[in-house]
C-alpha cells in the first residue's frame, strides 16, 4: 500500500445508517501538475486518433471520436483535485477490509466490498 500522500479520515457507509472510519492516502494537484496531467491525456487520445486515420472505413467514427474523448477527458483531468493513492475501511456491512484502489480523486469515493458486493462510499471525516 502506498502510503507517500496525505494522509485522510473517511467515514465509509453502504447507504444505511451503519458507518466505519478508515483511512485514504491523496496526493493533491498543483496547478502546474493539473496542466501537465490534462496534456498528457490530450496527446494520448488525440495520438491515438492520428494512427486511427490509417484504419480503413473505421477511421470516420474513430477520429472524431477520439478527438472529443480526447477533451472530454482532458477537462475532467484538470479539474481534478488530485489523486487517490491508496487507502483501506472496514466495510459497514460485513466488517472485510475494503482496499482502496489508486484512482482519480472524486468525492465520494466508492468501492465494492469483495465479500458482500455492496458500495462502500467514502466521504472526509468531520473531526
Amino acid at each position: 500500500m502506498e502510503t507517500t500522500g496525505e494522509k485522510i479520515q473517511v467515514t465509509a457507509n453502504v447507504g444505511d445508517e451503519r458507518i466505519q472510519n478508515g483511512v485514504v492516502y491523496i496526493k493533491w494537484f498543483a496547478p502546474p501538475e493539473k496542466m501537465s496531467q490534462a496534456l498528457k491525456k490530450l496527446a494520448l487520445f488525440w495520438g491515438i486518433a492520428l494512427v486511427s486515420v490509417l484504419i480503413p472505413v473505421f477511421h470516420f467514427v474513430s477520429v472524431p471520436l477520439f478527438f472529443g474523448l480526447g477533451i472530454f477527458f482532458a477537462l475532467r483531468s484538470y479539474k481534478s483535485e488530485g489523486k487517490v493513492l491508496s487507502g483501506a475501511v472496514p466495510c459497514p456491512h460485513c466488517l472485510h477490509e475494503v482496499q482502496v484502489k489508486p484512482a482519480e480523486l472524486q468525492w465520494p469515493i466508492s468501492e465494492i466490498c469483495q465479500n458482500c458486493a455492496r458500495v462502500v462510499r467514502m466521504e472526509k471525516s468531520v473531526v
